[in-house]
């Protein structure tokens, strides 16, 4: 399978060319970059209150150290209003224009630290060129954006350095200088979010190629489900088959053995089939299969196996079940299906049923054994009159089943 290649990223601003792409990368990364970009910004508002210690040691209560005191204040205040918008617009983070102009409002204490404490030139330097280093590195952003800001401040301190006396021919080295902390900022930031795309990219790729697995997996197991449910019932009515109906009989007789237990058989056929199909045709006769196939569902226990054997015959085994007990619960089931008439095609179809009942013998071991008594029993039935429960006794005679007081 060939794999998609990768989507380019532009050499200087490491951001993909793909507006899409890059939109999805910012989505996926917001949440874990604004939390970073937020220490970032309560520790760069902690410095800046903390090196007015210093400022107050030098410069005492004058009026320089209160005009920067000031301005720290005012740009600590903004960072820590800035971290806290971050909490509800984490998307804030990854577009990198607020970072920008965080930072363009920083720089300029450094302008002011120069005008106002010209024998700090060196520190202050020095400062500069840890914030050209840093904001690359260590304040969560975008290396194009922060280009700008590095330029900006390189300018700013360059002129400024001019303005308090600094010789012109200084210049070029004081901006080689200021530029060098930068361009190596710039670098190792390039890479590193280029690097961070890339690793985007695969995880994507992973996530998809896992998501189209569960989907292919899920789609298996359906399919096999619905195999598995096209070879174990029957089509029309949902019932076992007739296999299906015989697997069940070989479990449920394993455990009667085992727990010396009773199992019992009810074979039910409909009445007058033949006439339903011709008098309404051949859908109306589905259709009361389908119905007897419900009631069937609703009739019976959970453990209770129902399985259409052909035609219009419908077999239960009911384990657990003595010989009278299965008579009962056939005979409430013929009661529940005479009461229950199905409407097709604007007309109101009557039902009755003849129901022959076997319980397995100790020397029965096959379904076909046990059916062929409960079939005898519903044949009586069917010869004895129909809508009746036969049950087929021990001794070979089949009696028909009335409820008691009956």
């Amino acid at each position: 399978m060939e794999t998609a290649p990768t989507p380019p990223l532009s050499l200087w601003r490491a951001e993909f060319t793909d507006a899409a792409t890059e939109q999805a990368y910012r989505a996926d990364v917001q949440g874990r970059m604004a939390r970073q970009l937020r220490i970032a910004l309560w520790v760069w508002a902690a410095l800046l209150l903390l090196f007015a210690l210093p400022d107050y040691q030098a410069l005492g209560g004058s009026r320089v150290f209160w005009a920067l005191l000031g301005y720290r204040a005012a740009t600590a205040l903004l960072l820590l209003m800035a971290a806290q918008a971050l909490r509800t617009r984490p998307h804030l983070a990854p577009q990198g224009r607020m970072v920008m102009c965080l930072e363009m409002a920083g720089y300029p204490f450094f302008f002011l630290f120069l005008l106002l404490r010209p024998e700090m030139r060196t520190w202050t330097i020095g400062m500069v060129m840890i914030v050209n280093l840093s904001l690359f590195i260590f304040v969560p952003g975008r290396v194009a954006l922060g280009v700008w800001v590095a330029l900006a401040g390189i300018a700013g301190s360059v002129l400024t350095l001019l303005l308090t006396g600094t010789a012109l021919s200084l210049a070029p080295g004081l901006t080689l200088l200021l530029t060098l902390p930068a361009v190596v900022g710039f670098i190792s930031a390039n890479r590193l979010q280029r690097a961070q795309r890339q690793e985007f990219v695969v995880r994507s790729r992973l996530q998809q190629a896992n998501a189209a697995l569960q989907d292919e997996i899920a789609r298996r197991t359906a399919l096999q489900a619905e195999l598995q449910r096209q070879a174990t019932t029957d089509p029309l009515t949902g019932l076992l088959n007739r296999r299906e109906f015989g697997r069940r009989f070989a479990l449920d007789l394993a455990r009667a053995e085992r727990d010396a237990s009773p199992l019992s058989v009810v074979l039910l056929d409909l009445d007058h089939f033949k006439k339903i199909n011709d008098q309404f045709g051949h859908a109306a006769g589905d259709e009361v299969l389908r119905q007897v196939a419900r009631l069937y569902h609703e009739s019976f226990r959970a453990i209770d196996s129902v399985g259409r054997m052909g035609g219009e015959e419908i077999a239960v085994l009911l384990p657990g079940a003595t010989l009278e007990q299965a008579a009962v619960v056939a005979l409430r089931f013929a009661q529940r299906l005479a009461a229950t008439p199905v409407v097709h095609g604007g007309h109101t179809i009557h039902l009755s049923a003849t129901l022959g009942v076997a319980q397995r013998l100790p020397d029965e071991n096959v379904l076909d054994a046990v059916l062929h008594r409960a079939d005898q029993a519903l044949y009586a039935g069917k010869h004895g009159g129909r809508n009746c429960v036969m049950r087929a006794q021990p001794d070979g005679q089949f009696l028909r089943h009335a409820p008691e007081g009956g």
